[in-house]
């Protein structure tokens, strides 16, 4: 989820306020001294000869370097008491990991937002330009499964991007003594903030119980255990459940703080034949389904890629071009129909990651107020930064708010350093910078700018936009400018998220190339409006939407609204050939040019030539209808469930029919005609 480094005591929001300023053009400084180093650096004039690896076929100068990121949830079945409950009880897990042979690993587990996710990534990039695609593949695999073997008999690490019954009454194993424990350390750590305050230094137990209430549940006669919710003031969502990681619980905190009230999460509720629309405690919104804690958008998961660029102007290109592709991914990987023990109107969960971290304050959340910010923190890109020529003016159309302080501050310092900052990365960070610094250490004020970056990336990591522009991480960092794509949603099974990731990796592989022209630039506003039809039920075959059809010339853009079957596989009369057309043209051109190596075995062309068709395949039965979504296929389970009411509402009984099922597809227990075998290998 974002910048992990730094430990120790966080100040509260208020605490923070006079640090703010601060904290920003010590941010400023960070990032210059970061772009005056590594401002000319070029992916071609380096040596990584600690990455190379026997066993790729082709040279290593014509690599395009590149990773992934995805969580999963540990779930615990209970067969006798029909019950699939979240396992927050991971520590032995990491535990294992960190006594593992790193060769047998091959990949870097990280915690979450929530006590009960595990993050996996490969302990190295994956190097691919014309071969070694099933790189992702096996690693992927591989990491599944060693997960998976480390955990107790009857726990799953599940790929799912939301958990069903998150925030309904019990929805997670006991809570051992240490998540508690650390919870009660982080509120001694804290100091009084306002008059009312209780005093935080007395006995642990009486601390504990003074913050724990009774949540809302959808039933009344249930009894459900207290819940701890001194960070959130959730009804619903019990704190113990945030990763003890002081990082989580501040943001949770001061977010909250920040925005002067607990985050509003309403998502469209499906209507069904007998769904009741009454108010309550526990839907005081009648026709939506009602969260107010960070963890129902931070607690959920998701696939992410992330590409090392040949230099920064090309990354600042790739960051454009990606955010246009940004919410198609978003619909066509949609996962995420049920929250909080209901069917929701919306396939994706995007929509309650930006409400679930929304700082805003209610000026700031008004749009008749003059200091009115249209977004989250947590949302798509307003703003493409490229210098390319075919970045034309008309684009950037949505007028987006910037720190004008901060943008003066950040023009006069760089002109100090000799730097030079464009008008396009100045505005850049002038976005970025309007949000506050959210997770600030008490003894980590006065760093050293010329040592460290870590309050950029405290600005950086917590602006989660749909596509992120990276700089190197550090100042003797081996790593150049990246660009990680942050929509897709996590899919059931290794191959599938496997399969994603390949697809984004060949539409990314046009621009490291110039054998074809590629523009895919439309409006940004336009983009904005992909993204709200992209959540909208059954959007991969239902919704059409705006994409530019002239996507080989520079001028001002031809814009269909077009289906996404349209969009990457071309109309039927012929007149566009779709991004499919773009990659079959690539790809002759690249073998035509000898690009693949000198000298190639057949066994190796047919293996990858295969291996991508295979990907096309599953990407066109997907938009094609052919196979449902993981967000459909849970809809239609829901659905034709025995016991469901037709009243919208997921019962943990059927929520553990759910899970047993997914689990079961998933290891090959159960074939079903929607999660099809997509790889000879």
């Amino acid at each position: 989820m974002g910048f992990l480094v730094d430990k120790g005591v966080a100040y509260d929001y208020y605490e923070s306020i006079p640090f703010q300023l601060l904290l920003k053009q010590k941010g400023i400084n960070q990032f210059l001294n970061l772009l005056k180093k590594f401002g000319s650096f070029n992916l071609h004039n380096q040596f990584y000869d600690y990455l190379k690896d026997p066993n790729l076929k082709e040279e290593f100068t014509q690599q395009l370097l590149w990773g992934d990121e995805f969580e999963g949830h540990v779930v615990k079945l209970y067969p006798e008491e029909q019950l699939a409950l979240l396992q927050p009880n991971t520590g032995t897990v990491f535990q294992q990991l960190e006594h593992a042979d790193p060769q047998e690993a091959a990949f870097i587990a990280l915690p979450e937002f929530g006590s009960w996710m595990i993050e996996v990534t490969p302990n190295k990039p994956y190097q691919c330009m014309c071969f070694n695609f099933d790189q992702v593949l096996l690693n992927m695999r591989r990491r599944v499964n060693q997960i998976q073997s480390y955990l107790p008999p009857g726990n799953h690490y599940l790929l799912l991007p939301v958990y069903p019954m998150l925030g309904v009454g019990r929805f997670s194993t006991t809570i051992e003594n240490d998540l508690s424990a650390a919870l009660m350390e982080k509120i001694n750590a804290q100091t009084p903030y306002l008059d009312k305050t209780p005093n935080l230094y007395e006995d642990g137990n009486g601390l504990l119980k003074q913050h724990m209430i009774q949540p809302y549940t959808p039933l009344k006669q249930i009894e459900v255990e207290p819940i701890a919710n001194y960070f959130s003031q959730s009804m619903y969502f019990d704190d113990r459940l945030i990763n003890p990681h002081p990082r989580y619980s501040t943001l949770a905190q001061n977010i909250r703080l920040r925005r002067g009230s607990k985050v509003e999460i309403k998502i469209p509720l499906f209507m069904d034949e007998f769904t009741n629309l009454d108010q309550t405690d526990y839907e005081p919104n009648p026709g939506f389904i009602t969260m107010d804690h960070m963890g129902f958008g931070m607690g959920n998961c998701a696939l992410q890629t992330t590409f090392l660029s040949i230099d920064m102007d090309h990354a600042r290109l790739l960051y454009d071009q990606l955010a246009v592709l940004a919410p198609l991914f978003a619909a066509l990987t949609a996962g995420s129909p049920i929250f909080k023990g209901k069917l929701a109107d919306w396939d994706t969960k995007w929509d309650c990651l930006e409400m679930s971290v929304d700082c805003r304050n209610p000026e700031e959340r008004n749009p008749q107020n003059p200091n009115y910010i249209p977004k989250s923190r947590y949302s798509g890109i307003s703003y493409f930064i490229s210098n390319d020529p075919k970045n034309l003016p008309e684009y950037n159309d949505t007028q987006f708010p910037v720190n004008q302080e901060i943008m003066d501050y950040a023009n006069e310092k760089s002109q100090e350093m000799g730097i030079n900052l464009d008008q396009k990365l100045l505005h850049h960070l002038g976005i970025l910078f309007i949000r506050d610094n959210m997770v600030m250490f008490k003894d980590k004020i006065n760093l050293n700018d010329d040592e460290v970056t870590s309050h950029f990336e405290a600005i950086q990591s917590s602006n989660w936009n749909s596509v992120r522009f990276k700089p190197p991480p550090s100042y003797n960092s081996k790593i150049g400018w990246r660009v990680e794509f942050r929509t897709m949603e996590i899919q059931l099974t290794a191959d599938e998220n496997a399969a994603w990731s390949i697809y984004i990796l060949k539409i990314v592989r046009l621009f490291y190339k110039k054998f074809i022209n590629v523009n895919f630039y439309i409006p940004m506003s336009l983009v904005d409006e992909n993204f709200r039809r992209s959540k909208l039920k059954d959007a991969i075959t239902s919704q059409k939407f705006y994409f530019r059809t002239n996507y080989q010339d520079n001028g001002h853009p031809i814009i269909e609204e077009l289906y996404l079957k349209e969009i990457l596989f071309g109309k039927k009369d012929g007149t566009f050939k779709g991004i499919q057309g773009l990659l079959d043209e690539f790809r002759q051109k690249m073998m035509k040019a000898n690009e693949c190596g000198k000298t190639p075995t057949n066994d190796l062309l047919e293996k990858n030539r295969i291996l991508q068709n295979e990907v096309d395949q599953y990407v066109k039965d997907r938009v094609y209808g052919k196979t449902k979504t993981l967000a459909q296929w849970m809809r239609n389970f829901v659905q034709n469930h025995p016991t469901y009411q037709k009243d919208s509402v997921v019962t943990h009984q059927i929520n553990y029919d759910l899970i047993k099922r997914l689990i079961d597809i998933r290891d090959h227990k159960v074939n079903d005609p929607d999660f099809p075998k997509i790889f000879t290998l």
